[in-house]
């Protein structure tokens, strides 16, 4: 049995069963992921939102409106307001260059691949609703999902000191190269300049680091791969300015065995949601991390910053 339930936003395999607050039975109603894996009280957040028809087709492109209620920390109250936002699509890694419409489309999942993302405050913790409203298609279109806010952060989040993991690296003895990454298991690891180094030795070292933690074979969301091979490509980028670090989830997928590393990052209440990408100082701390949707658009500013030359 496994140590941990992986949950990630599942867009293909929650579009087919459904999803809590979804209008899936009106013929212009929209089903609705909130698809942040962490929301804070108090932080301005980056909150995530997945959009399906009800003939299991992705919504993308454009931008759609957003409106908040707060139901309370147990759900027993009457619904408040809680303020508005406009989301715009945020397309997985190695999709930005595919044509996108101008306003909200319902396309097959291999057209359209990403989640919408708008900044906002959540001002107490609790359970929220967000209702979902979009022009697709020259129709009006609604759907509500509810969400959680919690009162502190449970993964490390900026400002915090980052763990000083012992990630599995190449030519560590004793380690099957699938604990080092599960794309080894069906040809070898693609990207061996992300497993040279651990997050430990970055740390020591006073070196920044930008650590992924994703599961690029068993993903759930099927972002993974592209979000690995995205921190790859902005290694070849800025390798002079931070050492770029992959860890692998499972230390054996088939036996249900987390990584120590990626466990001790972010297992919590026995769930673990992947991926996510961190981006630690040469403090020593996080200084920024992406949940689930992250892009080089969003990460490449701040590496940018950081002074080059090793």
């Amino acid at each position: 049995m496994r140590r941990a339930t992986l949950l990630a936003f599942a867009l293909v395999a929650a579009a087919g069963c459904g999803g809590g607050g979804s209008q899936g039975d009106r013929p212009a109603g929209l089903q609705v992921f909130p698809a942040s894996f962490e929301l804070v009280a108090g932080e301005p957040e980056r909150f995530l939102v997945g959009l399906t028809t009800p003939d299991n087709r992705i919504v993308g492109g454009g931008s759609v409106d957003l409106t908040f209620s707060y139901l309370g920390e147990d759900r027993a109250g009457a619904p408040e307001q809680a303020g508005e936002a406009t989301a715009s699509f945020l397309p997985i890694p190695g999709q930005e260059d595919r044509p996108s419409a101008d306003v909200p489309t319902a396309s097959a999942v291999e057209q359209a691949r990403g989640v919408y993302a708008a900044e906002v405050t959540f001002d107490r913790p609790g359970f929220y609703e967000v209702d979902v409203s979009a022009d697709l298609g020259g129709r009006p279109s609604r759907g509500t999902g509810a969400f959680e806010v919690v009162p502190e952060p449970l993964v490390p989040s900026p400002g915090d000191p980052a763990l000083r993991t012992r990630n599995h690296v190449l030519g560590e003895p004793g380690v099957p190269e699938e604990a080092i990454d599960s794309r080894a298991a069906t040809g070898g690891i693609p990207d061996p300049e992300l497993h040279e180094t651990a997050i430990a030795e970055a740390i020591r070292a006073g070196r920044p680091a930008l650590v992924v933690f994703a599961t690029p074979v068993y993903c759930v969301s099927r972002f993974c791969g592209p979000v690995t091979d995205m921190v790859a490509e902005l290694a070849s980028d800025y390798g002079d300015r931070a050492e770029f670090i992959h860890v692998e989830i499972w230390a054996d997928f088939q036996e249900g065995t987390l990584n120590e590393a990626a466990a001790d990052w972010l297992l919590r209440g026995g769930d673990l949601q992947e991926p996510w990408v961190f981006l630690i100082g040469a403090d020593g701390r996080i200084a920024a991390r992406w949940d689930n949707v992250a892009t080089r658009g969003e990460i490449e500013p701040h590496l940018r910053r950081l002074p080059a030359g090793r």
